[in-house]
């Protein structure tokens, strides 16, 4: 499975999350091979210097350092785009969201349930934040006839093979759950814990939520129209080593 992490000014809690991904995943019964994608959209701080040392201290971690800072979602894309497994992971770079709840999702997708969620048992956000999220999900969710639910979140479990239709021309404003809900053929959502901020501050003042609002209709609304104007999601300036065993690989292939 792939686990994909859009990184933003999180170079303080990089080692924890990966220490933590992979304890969880080394000890899972669920998964037998897994890798880590830390995309950096665009940090300002020394994110990508210590993805970089991730990718050589653990073989499973792999980088790719965006042009500029593309958003959230479309971090996400190229991530999704770069993972080599069926399943993918998706969750936030600050440890609001357990990587020990990783194994949970992944139980959760199963048979027609292709698409499932980290739905928080009490979410650790501010109250006026709290209000405006509920708000935007509630408008989306009553546009779309509950085709994309209340609880949509960041923390995802999903078939890699939903977006296998989805290319990079999707233009710099769109949003992940809109095109996940179109292909998908059963969501869920499982409980899980949701933890106090311990890194940074968020992203997300209520400034930026109304945006991301405006986003999300006018995603629902090219979708509804069809194909637009064609723009690159993101764009990658460079990524970490290959795998040593994808080296190996090549080697053998050029000696032959």
């Amino acid at each position: 499975m792939s686990v994909v992490v859009p990184v933003f000014n999180s170079a303080a809690s990089l080692d924890e999350l990966c220490e933590r991904i992979a304890t969880t995943l080394d000890a899972a019964d669920e998964v037998s091979e897994w890798e880590l994608i830390l995309v950096n959209d665009g940090s300002r701080d020394e994110s990508w210097e210590r993805v970089v040392e991730l990718g050589t201290e653990h073989r499973e971690v792999r980088g790719l350092d965006l042009t500029r800072n593309w958003g959230q979602h479309n971090a996400l894309l190229a991530g999704i785009h770069d993972a080599r497994h069926e399943l993918v992971v998706t969750l936030d770079d600050d440890l609001q969201n357990p990587p020990e709840e990783i194994p949970s999702l992944l139980k959760a997708v199963s048979g027609a349930v292709d698409l499932v969620y980290g739905r928080p048992i009490a979410k650790r956000h501010a109250r006026m934040r709290r209000i405006a999220s509920r708000a935007v999900r509630g408008v989306v969710t009553t546009i779309t006839f509950g085709r994309i639910p209340t609880y949509v979140s960041g923390f995802r479990a999903f078939r890699a093979a939903l977006l296998d239709d989805v290319d990079r021309e999707q233009g710099n404003t769109f949003v992940l759950d809109i095109l996940l809900a179109r292909a998908a053929g059963g969501i869920a959502a499982v409980d899980v814990r949701h933890d106090p901020r311990r890194y940074g501050r968020s992203n997300y003042s209520l400034g930026e939520l109304g945006k991301h609002a405006v986003i999300e209709l006018d995603s629902l609304r090219r979708l509804a129209m069809g194909p637009g104007g064609r723009a690159p999601s993101y764009a990658v300036r460079t990524t970490t080593r290959v795998p040593a065993e994808d080296a190996d690989m090549a080697g053998q292939v050029a000696g032959s």
